[in-house]
């Protein structure tokens, strides 16, 4: 059984930064980077998903944490995020979710935008930028880097906001959106009542056709934005009349 010594040999490199490349952190040098995923392919190295699952803090109930959850399709979400804060006019009051999506429109909104969130994630990036950011209460959760609960339901519900964007885990496009937690999904369904527009930000990664039990319809989300549909996918999800802006083109 191949293991990360014998990829670090084959790169050249520590097995501590092959485990760094492994589990996605950005700040390894690119050439190096480039070097260990060579190794890796070439060994055929497959990692032990359940003892990578303990280190970081993935599970089957919460799913990565918000730091994986970021770096995934980095410029494919940076892309929407751009794209989606585009759409907030300064008399508007916005929800933003927990998603790492979502998140990423944090440096593209403009001063005085007017937020409510259960993100911590995007707590303290929207006050240094002089964004006026309110946090719903809950429990925090540290691995989703946001707060929960029966608190931040009732939080959101009381609010009147003109737009809410969202992630989601997955995007159904028979059954509509899924999350891992069933906490999580009951946030998400409290602040999409809450919203005069619910908009929808997904990579082109999260779109299945797999008869999931959905937290929320497509018909309730008013603006899909993402990178690019999956061909297999686009006939079905278009077949809702959900409104879809493309932003990216996928790679051939």
């Amino acid at each position: 059984m191949v293991k990360v010594k014998d990829v670090a040999k084959a790169a050249g490199t520590s097995p501590a930064t092959v485990s760094r490349v492994l589990n996605g952190v950005s700040t390894v040098n690119p050439e190096i980077a480039e070097r260990v995923r060579k190794a890796i392919q070439e060994l055929n190295y497959r990692p032990n998903e359940a003892g990578r699952n303990l280190r970081r803090k993935t599970d089957s109930q919460l799913g990565p944490d918000f730091e994986l959850r970021s770096q995934h399709n980095w410029e494919a979400k940076q892309q929407i995020a751009a794209k989606a804060a585009e759409l907030i006019k300064p008399s508007d009051v916005v929800v933003l979710d927990s998603g790492s999506t979502v998140a990423g429109m944090v440096p593209y909104l403009s001063e005085g935008t007017l937020l409510y969130t259960n993100s911590l994630a995007i707590l303290q990036p929207a006050a240094r930028r002089n964004l006026h950011v309110h946090l719903a209460p809950g429990l925090y959760v540290p691995e989703m880097a946001a707060v929960f609960g029966e608190e931040t339901e009732a939080y959101f519900r009381n609010r009147q906001a003109t737009k809410y964007f969202l992630s989601s885990a997955r995007v159904d496009v028979k059954n509509g959106l899924w999350n891992v937690n069933q906490v999580t999904s009951s946030v998400k369904r409290a602040a999409i009542e809450c919203a005069k527009e619910v908009i929808l930000l997904a990579d082109h990664d999260k779109f299945c056709d797999a008869s999931l039990r959905t937290y929320a319809s497509l018909q309730q989300v008013d603006l899909l934005i993402t990178d690019y549909v999956p061909e297999e996918f686009r006939d079905r999800l278009f077949e809702n009349g959900i409104h879809v802006v493309e932003v990216g083109a996928p790679s051939r």
